[in-house]
């Protein structure tokens, strides 16, 4: 995956749950946005992903670790 633009207003704005990519480890990984909470430091996301080893992860992370996936021209409108 390339490059993704990440954004407090991203988490804060979209429906649950939402297909994202999430920072994790240095790179960035296909998950959902499962959570939020708006705390005093600002946005936190619930997300699943799924780990190197395979098995599906569950995390809070910043808002500034989120972003929409970039689409690939196969995804339709509802």
């Amino acid at each position: 995956m390339t490059e993704f633009e990440p954004g407090t207003e991203l988490v804060s704005r979209l429906p649950l749950p939402s297909h994202v990519v999430v920072r994790v480890d240095g790179q960035w990984r296909r998950g959902w946005l499962i959570g939020r909470d708006h705390e005093e430091s600002g946005w936190t996301a619930l997300v699943q992903y799924e780990g190197d080893d395979g098995s599906e992860r569950t995390e809070r992370l910043p808002a500034d670790r989120i972003a929409l996936p970039a689409s690939d021209g196969t995804e339709r409108a509802s």
